[in-house]
């Protein structure tokens, strides 16, 4: 896990890299990248839904949430939610 406070932390970054595969990034009020992680799927089973899940999981253990009605889209593949401390 990364060394930040909840105060540096602001969004989750959920962004299509390829075929099967979004990367997920904690970044922070400054625009500087905390942590990284990636979710792999078979592209036959991408329902839109699936990578939201992996991400809040992926937030969980950094000590974070985001609702899901706040999810923005930024671009046609990448999307981000503010984060919201546990």
């Amino acid at each position: 896990m990364s060394d930040f406070t909840a105060a540096q932390a602001a969004v989750i970054r959920i962004e299509r890299a390829e075929e099967g595969r979004w990367d997920l990034s904690v970044v922070s009020d400054s625009g500087v990248v905390m942590g990284h992680g990636v979710h792999l799927f078979d592209r036959s089973q991408d329902d839109g839904v699936d990578e939201l899940a992996a991400a809040a999981e992926f937030v969980s253990g950094y000590g974070f949430r985001f609702e899901g009605d706040a999810v923005q889209h930024d671009g046609p593949d990448a999307f981000w939610a503010p984060l919201i401390p546990r």
